[in-house]
């Protein structure tokens, strides 16, 4: 029997709606989320396109699986993903456990202060590409966000990371995205120029697809973030234009700037329609 509250789940994270006005509400009411003043001072910021994606498949897995989700984050940085969760489903009148059951954070030097004032049930300190084995693999979806591009071999590390999960897990991912002919060149430059824990891989779409493919993992969207980051500029006050922007990333996913993918690991025991976000962000 459907309760009410997975009736009003279904309702809001329909594959065809997009909430546009949830960043609005991130920067209205939270002036300490982790962005800059410049961004800050616009009403649809497009940094926070990276968690304005994930925050809708986040809403449609739990509409899929019928509960709320255990979720493994990997590269939480100072806990922007749950906390502009937390933002958005309080805005269209949810409650964060409507979606989520526990969330475990993971990162290689955590910020504990901050992340005290987060939505976490557990924080785990480890390196994904040499601690893989402390990494929680019973989540129903694992996120990524910005961690690949900071690896030194991110396919070894995607394929023991997808090696542990059980089936039917979610892999939600982010990454700056680059053209795939562009790779033997640009990652040279990055490692030689890049210092302390930046970014020493390049990433594109062709490359993680391949690698999560070789896992037995089947695509279900791959989407990219905007046509153009105008951080701080006006064009950020407008509804209009992260609509055009997420349009843009429907119709050129592979677009230099910034991609969201997500793929499911072999042997998906539930029988439904895929999350399907790419046929409507716009």
């Amino acid at each position: 029997m459907i309760s009410a509250r997975q009736t009003d789940l279904q309702q809001v994270f329909s594959s065809r709606l997009w909430h546009h006005d949830v960043s609005r509400r991130v920067v209205e009411t939270d002036p300490d989320f982790g962005i800059t003043q410049r961004e800050q001072s616009r009403k649809y910021p497009s940094r926070l396109i990276r968690y304005f994606v994930p925050f809708h498949w986040l809403g449609r897995e739990a509409v899929r699986r019928g509960r709320p989700l255990r979720v493994c984050e990997i590269g939480i940085a100072g806990g922007m993903m749950p906390r502009y969760l937390e933002h958005g489903l309080k805005m269209l009148g949810l409650e964060f456990s409507d979606v989520i059951q526990r969330w475990v954070g993971v990162d290689i030097k955590l910020r504990r202060e901050r992340l005290a004032e987060m939505p976490y049930d557990e924080l785990v300190e480890a390196n994904l590409e040499t601690d893989v084995d402390r990494i929680p693999a019973d989540c129903d979806v694992c996120i990524l966000l910005h961690v690949l591009e900071h690896l030194h071999d991110p396919d070894a590390a995607l394929e023991k990371l997808l090696g542990q999960f059980k089936p039917g897990t979610l892999l939600i991912a982010g990454f700056p995205c680059h053209p795939h002919f562009a790779i033997p060149f640009r990652q040279p430059y990055l490692r030689r120029f890049t210092k302390g824990n930046g970014h020493v891989s390049a990433m594109s779409n062709p490359r993680f697809i391949k690698t999560v493919r070789a896992q037995g993992c089947t695509m279900e969207a791959v989407v990219g973030g905007y046509f153009l980051r105008a951080s701080g500029l006006f064009l950020e006050d407008h509804a209009w234009w992260q609509r055009f922007n997420l349009a843009w990333g429907r119709w050129f996913p592979a677009w230099p700037g910034e991609s969201f993918l997500a793929a499911r690991t072999p042997g998906d025991p539930i029988e439904s329609e895929s999350i399907a976000p790419a046929q409507a962000v716009a």
